[in-house]
């Protein structure tokens, strides 16, 4: 009796140790980086109407931002960072819930997965919406897994999925299909419900966030290559710099190798042969694939952020599975193969998070918060790389040529690189004696006689981003 205790005490144990570690590389080492202050001033600064109709610039669903705008109303009494910290980490803290306390997968491959480095870093410990993904997934495969759930429930999950990331939609589609092929023989009207939610998420999703236009769809890609180019990188991005992750050089970066084909080939065929015996959960993973590599094709290539959603979708398919581990030694080997690749990375990840600063954003921030008056202005050359700084000050600095205060920015914006005439006629408008500048890289001298070097952050970080603050004498 008291080793089944035991048995009932220690996931929620676990569960418990998974948040606070968390929360502590959240509150006390991790930076935030523009993408996360991103999401928050839109959350902050629009409407709800208004964030639905921006949705397009971002790329993103709402649900996120949404989310986030609740926690914006506890901004004049507590710090942002905090806010962000916390409200992410309650994302994290239910879908871990899901993992440790509901899913019935043996302990130790729920460790692994936990400490994977999609699941703990790049989705657990930076602040985005991806967890949302993870969250509803998980929720859903428990669902499944239970004799009878609520249609409705099931629903409304597959709706909240597709207003996660599009990655999240592509999880909503392979559900709803792995639920059509589970309850083949029953009639359409009793799988209604779920048909519903789906569609009606889809329906949204596609409403604000797909691009209207070929030019944006253009902007939006990323890299441009050739048709071969594409479907090989989009191939390995979505296999062996995911399931094998450090195997090879980053495939955004590089491109795609003969190495990394090969070590993809070989992760297709890991899948299939873990699968094997459930063709139904063969044709899922198949058709997520298939939505996954396709959209890397023809719309947005992605980087690890976007491809590792396949490692949740695993996740996914595996508590499905109820692999018997003892039996299975090949097909456990090779998930675990996959799961020590994944823990490797993340190990390191976390080191470098401990032992660099993410980037420069928060010391430059921080020193504009204390040493630049409030009426004196800040313009940011660059705003796209100045967000996060607008964020550890504490304040909203001024674009040019519009003249105009600024958070947030606007993906396909191009950069405006002012004149000094500019600059200067900027602070005269402002009516103030002096204007400060701040610059992702040195300005030219030769361009800004007059600017003067006041203090440089540049000191080694992990994104080697570096921020230059400026004055000028107006007059």
């Amino acid at each position: 009796m008291k080793h089944t205790s035991l048995d009932k005490i220690i996931p929620y144990l676990l569960w418990l140790c998974f948040i606070c570690l968390l929360a502590y590389l959240k509150f006390i080492h991790h930076e935030l980086w523009k993408d996360e202050w991103q999401a928050w001033f839109v959350a902050k600064d629009k409407n709800l109407i208004d964030i639905f109709s921006f949705l397009y610039y971002e790329g993103h669903p709402a649900l996120w931002y949404v989310y986030l705008k609740i926690f914006t109303v506890f901004t004049p009494w507590i710090e942002p960072v905090i806010l962000i910290n916390t409200a992410h980490l309650i994302t994290v803290g239910l879908g871990l819930y899901f993992l440790f306390v509901k899913f019935r997968m043996p302990l130790f491959l729920k460790v692994l997965f936990a400490l994977s480095y999609f699941v703990f870093f790049e989705y657990g410990l930076i602040n985005r919406g991806y967890f949302l993904v993870i969250l509803f997934t998980f929720w859903a495969v428990w669902l499944l897994s239970q004799q009878k759930y609520s249609r409705w429930h099931m629903g409304t999950i597959l709706f909240l999925l597709c207003q996660t990331e599009v990655y999240g939609a592509f999880i909503a589609i392979s559900l709803g299909f792995f639920i059509w092929l589970k309850y083949d023989k029953l009639p359409l009207t009793s799988k209604i419900k779920e048909i519903t939610g789906l569609i009606l998420g889809l329906g949204i999703f596609f409403i604000s966030v797909f691009p209207r236009s070929a030019g944006h769809v253009a902007k939006t890609r990323g890299k441009e290559l050739d048709f071969f180019d594409s479907v090989l990188t989009a191939f390995q991005g979505n296999l062996s710099n995911t399931y094998l992750i450090g195997s090879t050089n980053d495939t955004f970066t590089y491109g795609w190798t003969n190495i990394g084909v090969l070590l993809s080939v070989f992760c297709l065929f890991c899948l299939w042969y873990i699968f094997r015996k459930h063709p139904k959960i063969i044709a899922t993973y198949a058709l997520f694939l298939l939505m996954m590599i396709s959209f890397s094709v023809l719309f947005f290539l992605g980087g690890i952020r976007q491809w590792g959603i396949g490692f949740v979708f695993l996740i996914a398919a595996i508590e499905w599975l109820q692999l018997d581990f003892l039996k299975e030694k090949v097909s456990t080997s090779m998930l675990t193969l996959f799961c020590i690749f994944n823990l490797v990375h993340g190990f390191r990840a976390c080191g470098e998070e401990i032992k660099l600063p993410f980037t420069n954003a928060e010391k430059a921030g921080l020193f504009i918060k204390s040493k630049v008056p409030q009426k004196v202005p800040v313009v940011a050359i660059n705003k796209f790389e100045a967000t996060p700084v607008v964020g550890y000050a504490g304040r909203n600095f001024f674009e040019l040529p519009q003249g105009v205060e600024f958070s947030y920015f606007r993906w396909v914006d191009k950069i405006y690189l002012p004149t000094e005439s500019e600059l200067k006629l900027f602070g005269k408008f402002k009516n103030v004696g002096g204007i400060v500048i701040l610059s992702p890289k040195p300005l030219d001298v030769q361009r800004y006689p007059a600017v003067q070097l006041w203090q440089k952050f540049d000191t080694l970080n992990y994104k080697k981003e570096n921020y230059y603050l400026y004055s000028l004498a107006v007059k």
